[in-house]
């Protein structure tokens, strides 16, 4: 089921292109600056994935985004799953949808962009680990992405609720003041994600004009997705 946003829209000023260099490896969100993944387990990993638009920043560094279907993202605190000790059935029905980027660690080149997992059956379950995801450039190239930090803990999830898998990424430039920026390094057309422990490959647009540090070589990446967590207000 293939699933797209409304694309994000903001102007083209370039300015200094973030050198970065590691190898590759998983780690945990929130770490200070371009701070670079610790090595995990991969477990409740997501299925296969097979795997431009333009994006503006609010004067608070959040990016403004849109639904699925191309309306205002709404998701808040209704309709959150929990956290939870199981015993329910895997979500073998999960929707994927993406919310607006914000800055993350403190930096103004490593964005932090919510993939939530929606669970469109009429019957609660649970979902835990890390989704699929697969990076698909304009270039015709590929990167499927690495995996930080633990599997955390299932997420209970009711009909109609979501929870959050955090895909934090580096970009070549940074945003100026105005919202604007422009790309010199690997320019992401859409991202595919599968869903933990599901075959359910979802395309979706790239949320961000700004060209990407392509790491896929590397043992310390600053682009890797976070395992699945319980949904936030933003």
């Amino acid at each position: 089921m293939n699933v797209s946003t409304k694309p994000i829209r903001r102007g083209t000023i370039a300015i200094a292109v973030v050198a970065v260099a590691g190898a590759l490896g998983a780690c945990s969100t929130g770490q200070p600056g371009n701070a670079t993944p610790v090595p995990q387990a991969a477990g409740g990993t997501g299925g296969s994935v097979s795997a431009t638009t333009d994006s503006a920043t609010t004067a608070g560094g959040t990016r403004q985004g849109a639904d699925a279907n191309g309306a205002p993202d709404t998701n808040g605190a209704a309709g959150r799953g929990v956290a939870t000790a199981g015993g329910h059935p895997n979500c073998t029905a999960l929707k994927v949808t993406q919310s607006s980027p914000d800055l993350a660690n403190g930096t103004s080149t490593q964005w932090k962009l919510p993939i939530m997992l929606t669970n469109q059956s009429s019957a609660p379950c649970t979902v835990q680990g890390f989704p699929g995801v697969r990076l698909e450039g304009e270039d015709g190239t590929t990167w499927d992405l690495i995996r930080a930090g633990g599997t955390g803990a299932p997420v209970l999830l009711g009909p109609g609720e979501h929870a959050t898998a955090d895909l934090t990424y580096l970009t070549a430039t940074a945003v100026t003041g105005d919202g604007s920026g422009a790309g010199s390094g690997w320019h992401v057309a859409h991202m595919a994600v599968t869903p933990p422990n599901s075959t359910n490959t979802q395309t979706l647009p790239w949320a961000d004009s700004l060209d990407l540090v392509k790491q896929d070589s590397a043992t310390h990446p600053g682009t890797y997705i976070g395992s699945v967590h319980p949904s936030t207000a933003k």
